[in-house]
Protein backbone atom coordinates (compact mmCIF):
# COMPACT_ATOMS: atom_id res chain seq x y z
CA UNK A 1 0.00 0.00 0.00
CA UNK A 2 2.99 2.29 0.48
CA UNK A 3 3.71 2.28 -3.25
CA UNK A 4 0.07 2.86 -4.10
CA UNK A 5 0.07 5.78 -1.66
CA UNK A 6 3.16 7.27 -3.30
CA UNK A 7 1.56 6.97 -6.74
CA UNK A 8 -1.70 8.44 -5.42
CA UNK A 9 0.26 11.36 -3.89
CA UNK A 10 1.97 11.94 -7.22
CA UNK A 11 -1.41 12.00 -8.95
CA UNK A 12 -2.78 14.49 -6.42
CA UNK A 13 0.28 16.75 -6.45
CA UNK A 14 1.40 16.22 -10.04
CA UNK A 15 4.94 15.48 -8.82
CA UNK A 16 6.68 12.84 -6.69
CA UNK A 17 6.14 13.29 -2.96
CA UNK A 18 9.48 11.73 -1.93
CA UNK A 19 11.92 12.36 -4.84
CA UNK A 20 15.01 11.23 -2.98
CA UNK A 21 18.42 11.29 -4.61
CA UNK A 22 19.35 8.15 -2.64
CA UNK A 23 17.81 6.10 0.18
CA UNK A 24 19.19 8.38 2.91
CA UNK A 25 17.77 11.50 1.26
CA UNK A 26 14.49 9.73 0.62
CA UNK A 27 14.14 8.69 4.27
CA UNK A 28 14.78 12.29 5.32
CA UNK A 29 12.04 13.47 2.93
CA UNK A 30 9.65 10.85 4.30
CA UNK A 31 10.31 12.00 7.86
CA UNK A 32 9.74 15.63 6.83
CA UNK A 33 6.21 14.69 5.75
CA UNK A 34 5.30 11.92 8.20
CA UNK A 35 7.13 13.43 11.13
CA UNK A 36 9.44 11.77 13.59
CA UNK A 37 8.40 8.19 14.14
CA UNK A 38 8.14 6.65 17.59
CA UNK A 39 10.44 3.71 18.25
CA UNK A 40 7.42 1.39 18.25
CA UNK A 41 6.79 2.27 14.59
CA UNK A 42 10.32 1.20 13.67
CA UNK A 43 10.20 -2.39 14.89
CA UNK A 44 9.75 -3.66 11.33
CA UNK A 45 13.16 -2.18 10.37
CA UNK A 46 15.41 -5.23 10.63
CA UNK A 47 18.71 -3.37 10.91
CA UNK A 48 19.41 -2.00 14.38
CA UNK A 49 21.84 0.50 12.81
CA UNK A 50 19.13 1.78 10.46
CA UNK A 51 16.66 2.10 13.37
CA UNK A 52 19.26 4.01 15.40
CA UNK A 53 19.97 6.33 12.45
CA UNK A 54 16.26 7.07 11.96
CA UNK A 55 15.90 7.75 15.69
CA UNK A 56 18.89 10.12 15.54
CA UNK A 57 17.18 12.40 13.01
CA UNK A 58 16.06 15.77 14.38
CA UNK A 59 12.45 15.78 15.57
CA UNK A 60 9.96 16.80 12.90
CA UNK A 61 6.23 17.42 13.24
CA UNK A 62 3.83 15.57 10.96
CA UNK A 63 2.68 17.66 7.99
CA UNK A 64 -1.06 17.70 7.35
CA UNK A 65 -1.66 16.31 3.89
CA UNK A 66 -4.40 18.87 3.29
CA UNK A 67 -1.66 21.50 3.51
CA UNK A 68 0.44 19.70 0.87
CA UNK A 69 -2.45 18.91 -1.46
CA UNK A 70 -4.57 22.05 -1.42
CA UNK A 71 -6.78 20.92 -4.32
CA UNK A 72 -7.43 17.44 -2.89
CA UNK A 73 -10.66 16.60 -1.11
CA UNK A 74 -10.60 15.78 2.61
CA UNK A 75 -11.55 12.22 1.68
CA UNK A 76 -8.56 11.90 -0.69
CA UNK A 77 -6.22 13.23 2.00
CA UNK A 78 -7.68 10.80 4.53
CA UNK A 79 -7.13 7.81 2.24
CA UNK A 80 -3.60 8.99 1.43
CA UNK A 81 -2.79 9.39 5.13
CA UNK A 82 -3.91 5.80 5.75
CA UNK A 83 -1.71 4.54 2.90
CA UNK A 84 1.37 6.50 3.94
CA UNK A 85 1.81 5.10 7.43
CA UNK A 86 5.50 4.38 8.01
CA UNK A 87 4.94 1.09 9.87
CA UNK A 88 3.48 -1.42 7.39
CA UNK A 89 1.39 -3.01 10.15
CA UNK A 90 -0.46 0.27 10.61
CA UNK A 91 -1.28 0.88 6.94
CA UNK A 92 -4.72 0.47 5.47
CA UNK A 93 -5.30 -2.90 3.79
CA UNK A 94 -6.20 -3.19 0.12
CA UNK A 95 -9.70 -4.35 1.03
CA UNK A 96 -10.25 -1.45 3.41
CA UNK A 97 -8.81 1.02 0.89
CA UNK A 98 -11.31 -0.19 -1.71
CA UNK A 99 -14.12 0.39 0.81
CA UNK A 100 -12.88 3.90 1.67
CA UNK A 101 -15.39 6.69 0.91
CA UNK A 102 -12.99 8.27 -1.59
CA UNK A 103 -13.25 5.17 -3.80
CA UNK A 104 -16.93 4.45 -3.14
CA UNK A 105 -18.07 5.56 -6.59
CA UNK A 106 -15.48 3.30 -8.22
CA UNK A 107 -15.73 0.19 -6.05
CA UNK A 108 -18.23 -2.58 -6.74
CA UNK A 109 -17.62 -5.67 -4.59
CA UNK A 110 -19.71 -7.77 -6.97
CA UNK A 111 -17.29 -7.06 -9.82
CA UNK A 112 -14.15 -7.40 -7.68
CA UNK A 113 -14.10 -10.83 -6.08
CA UNK A 114 -11.35 -11.58 -3.60
CA UNK A 115 -9.19 -14.56 -4.46
CA UNK A 116 -9.46 -17.46 -2.05
CA UNK A 117 -5.87 -18.50 -2.78
CA UNK A 118 -2.63 -16.57 -3.18
CA UNK A 119 -1.39 -15.76 -6.65
CA UNK A 120 1.00 -18.40 -7.94
CA UNK A 121 3.03 -17.96 -11.09
CA UNK A 122 3.62 -21.30 -12.77
CA UNK A 123 6.95 -22.44 -14.19
CA UNK A 124 5.81 -21.82 -17.77
CA UNK A 125 5.13 -18.14 -17.04
CA UNK A 126 8.45 -17.71 -15.23
CA UNK A 127 10.46 -18.93 -18.22
CA UNK A 128 8.25 -17.49 -20.97
CA UNK A 129 9.63 -15.14 -23.59
CA UNK A 130 8.22 -11.65 -24.02
CA UNK A 131 6.18 -12.81 -27.02
CA UNK A 132 4.79 -15.77 -25.05
CA UNK A 133 3.82 -13.46 -22.17
CA UNK A 134 2.08 -11.11 -24.62
CA UNK A 135 0.15 -14.06 -26.01
CA UNK A 136 -0.82 -15.25 -22.51
CA UNK A 137 -2.12 -11.79 -21.63
CA UNK A 138 -4.04 -11.61 -24.91
CA UNK A 139 -5.57 -15.05 -24.32
CA UNK A 140 -6.54 -14.12 -20.77
CA UNK A 141 -8.20 -10.89 -21.92
CA UNK A 142 -10.05 -12.83 -24.63
CA UNK A 143 -11.34 -15.28 -21.99
CA UNK A 144 -12.48 -12.38 -19.79
CA UNK A 145 -14.22 -10.71 -22.74
CA UNK A 146 -16.00 -13.96 -23.57
CA UNK A 147 -17.06 -14.37 -19.95
CA UNK A 148 -18.40 -10.83 -19.86
CA UNK A 149 -20.33 -11.37 -23.10
CA UNK A 150 -21.95 -14.60 -21.98
CA UNK A 151 -22.01 -16.06 -18.46
CA UNK A 152 -22.02 -19.57 -19.96
CA UNK A 153 -18.93 -18.74 -22.04
CA UNK A 154 -17.08 -17.76 -18.90
CA UNK A 155 -17.39 -21.21 -17.40
CA UNK A 156 -14.03 -22.92 -17.70
CA UNK A 157 -13.57 -26.58 -16.98
CA UNK A 158 -10.75 -27.64 -14.70
CA UNK A 159 -9.09 -29.23 -17.73
CA UNK A 160 -9.18 -25.95 -19.65
CA UNK A 161 -7.72 -24.05 -16.68
CA UNK A 162 -4.85 -26.52 -16.43
CA UNK A 163 -4.10 -26.53 -20.14
CA UNK A 164 -1.21 -24.22 -21.10
CA UNK A 165 -2.35 -21.53 -23.52
CA UNK A 166 1.05 -20.89 -25.08
CA UNK A 167 3.27 -23.48 -26.65
CA UNK A 168 7.02 -23.41 -26.16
Amino acid sequence: MWSVGCIFAEMLGRKPLFPGKDYIHQLKLIMEVLGTQPESALQFVSSSKARAWIMSLPPKPKVLLKDLFLQASPSACDLLAKMLVFDPAGRISVGDALKHPYLSSLHDPQLEPISQQPFAQDQQEQSATEEQLRRMVYDEVALMAAAAASPAAGELSHAAEATPRVSS
